[in-house]
């Protein structure tokens, strides 16, 4: 099941911010149990030399060093037998039994071990064969990380469901701010639409009517009237297929896709386009093997679209670049030519519905004033990007940056 945008970033930002919480918890809560344990081994260690650094009298400097720090340990002494005898016993009775293998062991490092409580162990051989060994509860530290853990998985679950009601929140209010834009750019977009058609439509009505009265007798006149009409019925379908175009690049329905060579199918049309302009220097250096994955005749539509934007704006020996090349992970495809361009600001302009850049790019010369339009809704489709720049050749450079395809 494929997730929506939304979905996915609710689960990013969710899993950020527990993984953010639990982390930095667990770290903190680790690093303390860790101080304390540190501080009890210190405390032992530093007995056992006081000990070590007073030979025949062990015992003495071992008890004298614990009160003088008050600290909480316990003695033992163990004997060549295996007898244990107690000397002093912390504030929490810790060893229940000393054995001999475990104390030769804590002779050479400090050992866990667990009696009536956790406890960490080091011995040191005195004279005469016996040991002395030090003891300290250790179940505090562990008390204190359990503690800290159960309030990092507290903190956690609240963070999360304080992080799910903001996301919430805010999805909810850019939700409505796209839903505002979507409905003021539907209006623009239908006030321009219905303006291009109204032209059209002004001039088949006022020949209509003129023919109907017998305003032209004169076949001439009626011949241009007829012809007239043709013409902007001709504009109005093609100005009706492209806003059709656009509500299908526009839903959320996805046709199939499929893998296409834009290589071979770049080159294919730029040969079309040679052929049909024979007066103009046409330059290609098209790249083989570069593969996109889309909609056939949306690709297309791109393409073409480009090119005749070139044949009716341009003079017809305007020399014209076509262009694809990989970059990274993706396929920048340009097609550019050598014509006036357009003003210095449109380049800084987005592509919407209906836009002319220039006003020398009438309807007249045949536009619907879609076809910028289509070009980027189709780009946006494949998942690239597409911009406007000044052409080295002088004129207009259309990009699109397309995602390749990956096997």
């Amino acid at each position: 099941m494929k997730l929506s945008s939304t979905a996915r970033l609710r689960i990013v930002t969710l899993a950020t911010a527990i993984l953010l919480t639990a982390g930095i918890g667990t770290f903190v809560a680790a690093t303390n149990y860790q101080n304390t344990l540190g501080n009890l081994d210190s405390a032992i260690s530093t007995t056992i030399n006081e000990a070590h650094l007073a030979p025949g009298q062990e015992l003495s400097a071992a008890l004298v060093h614990i009160d003088q720090f008050s600290l909480d340990l316990s003695l033992y002494l163990l004997s060549r037998d295996g007898s244990a005898t107690t000397v002093r016993e912390a504030t929490t009775e810790l060893v229940q039994k000393l054995t001999a293998a475990d104390v030769r062991r804590a002779t050479h490092g400090l050992i866990s071990g667990k009696g009536r409580t956790d406890y960490r162990l080091g011995a040191v051989e005195i004279s005469g064969g016996d040991y002395l060994v030090v003891a300290g509860s250790s179940h505090s530290a562990l008390v204190a990380l359990h503690s800290n853990l159960r309030a990092v998985g507290s903190i956690t679950a609240l963070t999360s469901i304080l992080t799910f009601l903001l996301l919430s929140l805010y999805l909810r209010r850019l939700k409505r701010r796209d839903d505002e834009d979507a409905l003021q750019r539907m209006r623009s977009f239908l006030g321009d639409a219905s303006h291009e058609l109204r032209t059209p439509l002004t001039v088949i009505k006022g020949y209509v009517e003129m023919l109907s009265k017998g305003q032209m007798s004169e076949a001439a006149d009626q011949a241009r009237a007829f012809n007239r009409v043709n013409t902007e019925i001709g504009r109005m379908e093609t100005l009706i297929h492209d806003l059709l175009l656009l509500a299908e690049l526009g839903e959320s329905a996805q046709r199939e896709n499929e893998v296409i060579e834009l290589s071979q199918k770049l080159t294919a049309y730029a040969d079309d386009f040679i052929a049909l302009n024979p007066s103009r220097l046409v330059q290609l250096d098209i790249e083989s093997g570069i593969y996109v994955e889309g909609v056939r005749d949306f690709l297309a539509r791109f393409i073409q679209n480009a090119l005749n934007n070139i044949s009716r704006h341009t003079e017809m020996n305007v020399p014209v670049r076509i262009s694809l090349v990989r970059n990274g992970r993706y396929g920048v495809l340009t097609i550019e030519d050598g014509g006036k361009g357009l003003p210095e600001d449109a380049y800084r302009e987005s592509v919407q519905s209906l836009t002319r850049f220039d006003a020398s790019r009438s309807r007249e010369s045949g536009g619907s004033g879609l076809g910028m339009s289509i070009m980027a809704a189709v780009v946006t489709r494949l998942g690239g990007e597409m911009r406007l720049r000044k052409s080295s050749l002088g004129g207009l450079a259309v990009i699109a940056e397309l995602p390749l395809h990956r096997d």
